[in-house]
């Protein structure tokens, strides 16, 4: 006969399993994590099995080995909370906070395309299984969508959406779940819940990586009818739109879970409903709690602009006088030294770059005709910081990836004078939303950019003679850094 009666429960999954090894091996009463288990509802035989080990003492007679003096519950003994992410350790560019005191809630649009939300719907459909809870529910129909378990799946557009969200945040890859994707059918809904883990369910989802902290949601496609987001306590409600990520804190400022974060995937009434999901924790997979936070300051330096940078044209007479400049002093060219290491020479056939000076009527030239046209782009104020001379790339140069000065080079400008090449050298550019991009430039084509918060660079080898441009910075009236605190 069973040792504990009509407890049935006989299989153990991998958190499980797992959550038994780490303790066994961390020493602790095998006693007390059988009773640990028995309390879960897990039957004495399979315990025993699991465990390689059967109580010494009768089983009425076991206790809680995890500090239980102290008042912890067994559920959640040696599991921290851990704390929630610091208000000064985040900055989402381009999101709306939603008006609520009660939930840290931001609405960002546009952070998927179209052709990414169509790729991961199609990927979705191709390996769903039902959705799954975090506890038991009686109710059957509490959660009636499908689950696609896109993180592991090697998919490059999957992974690289994985690493934006994390940029996004700035919080390690290390401190996240993987990716998921969710569709819902006509009818399907997940009733009102919420995304921490109840203080029963922490010793079985949480040893390891602690508690949930932020929830990032993602709709892949628009709705027209049902499918809405509902979350009562704070009275707010939104519906499907494609590319529209949701993202929220399940954690109060002192790392409870915060139970004002209830949220109801509505029923979708016709059509369907597909989105990602990603969740963050308060310790890495490896179990560490520091380390968590990824942004430097200059990723804290406000967004101006929606996309971060904007290609155009120079005024044509600016162009006229800048060419004919360069044409003449060419010759003087200096060698060029940039701190940082930058800009370094892939083949080390010559020096990587040379920077021809400007006369200070060229630069109060230039500065005169970009500030009205940088101004206009950003709507802020400007003051002229730094214009360099022409810089000329040379054959086999490379421009690492990088982001400009804190203290001045917020709004910029990349003026192509000329290039001897053999194939494009295109400039690499994140935008606002962390997506990469690659521009070329043309002989008197021009790209704003925000360049102390988007990192920029051109990672490949100059396959030509020589490729000259001018950098030009300004920087918002009033403009100061931003001092991180240390976390």
């Amino acid at each position: 006969m069973d040792l504990n009666g009509d407890r049935m429960k006989t299989e153990f999954d991998e958190s499980w399993r797992n959550w038994i090894k780490t303790n066994v091996d961390a020493g602790r009463c095998r006693n007390g994590i059988f009773k640990i288990l028995l309390d879960e509802g897990y039957c004495a035989e399979a315990i025993t099995r699991e465990m390689h080990y059967r109580p010494t003492v009768p089983i009425t007679h076991l206790v809680n080995p995890f500090n239980s003096a102290q008042g912890q519950s067994s559920k959640t003994a040696q599991v921290n909370y851990g704390q929630s992410i610091p208000a000064s350790q985040l900055f989402i560019p381009n999101a709306q906070r939603v008006d609520s005191t009660a939930l840290a809630f931001y609405r960002l649009e546009h952070f998927l395309t179209d052709v990414e939300c169509k790729h991961l719907v199609a990927l979705i459909k191709t390996q769903c299984r039902p959705s799954t809870l975090s506890s038991f529910e009686q109710d059957t129909t509490f959660r009636t969508s499908q689950t696609c378990d896109l993180g592991q799946m090697n998919d490059d557009i999957v992974q690289a959406i994985d690493l934006r969200i994390c940029k996004l945040l700035g919080i390690a890859q290390a401190f996240s779940e993987p990716l998921q994707g969710q569709h819902y059918d006509p009818g399907q809904e997940f009733k009102p819940h919420t995304d921490y883990f109840e203080s029963h369910e922490m010793a079985r989802h949480a040893t390891l990586m602690g508690q949930r902290t932020f929830t990032v949601m993602i709709y892949l496609n628009t709705l027209a009818d049902g499918g809405e987001t509902h979350f009562p306590k704070i009275d707010t409600v939104c519906k499907p739109t494609q590319g529209l990520a949701l993202i929220w804190n399940n954690l109060n400022t002192d790392g409870s879970p915060n139970a004002n974060s209830l949220h109801h995937a509505m029923p979708v009434r016709s059509g369907y409903k597909a989105v990602i999901t990603k969740w963050f924790r308060t310790r890495s997979r490896t179990g560490e709690s520091t380390g968590m936070f990824t942004k430097e300051a200059n990723e804290f330096i406000p967004n101006y602009t929606k996309q971060g940078f904007y290609k155009t044209k120079i005024p044509t007479e600016l162009f006229t006088d800048i060419s004919r400049f360069y044409q003449i002093e060419r010759i003087k060219a200096q060698a060029e030294h940039v701190d940082g290491g930058f800009i370094i020479n892939a083949k080390q056939a010559k020096k990587p770059s040379s920077l021809i000076p400007l006369t200070n009527a060229l630069r109060e030239q230039i500065h005169d005709a970009m500030k009205p046209l940088l101004e206009t782009w950003c709507g802020q104020t400007l003051e002229p910081t730094y214009v360099y001379g022409i810089r000329e790339y040379h054959r086999g140069a490379l421009l690492k990836n990088h982001r400009d000065r804190l203290e001045t080079h917020i709004i910029s400008v990349i003026i192509n004078v000329a290039q001897a090449v053999e194939e494009d050298w295109p400039l690499y550019i994140e935008d606002n939303y962390y997506r990469s991009h690659q521009v070329l430039l043309k002989p008197g084509d021009v790209i704003f950019y925000e360049g102390a918060r988007l990192t920029h660079g051109r990672p490949t080898a100059l396959q030509g003679e020589s490729f000259a441009n001018i950098f030009c910075h300004f920087k918002p009236t009033g403009y100061i850094p931003k001092k991180l605190e240390s976390s």
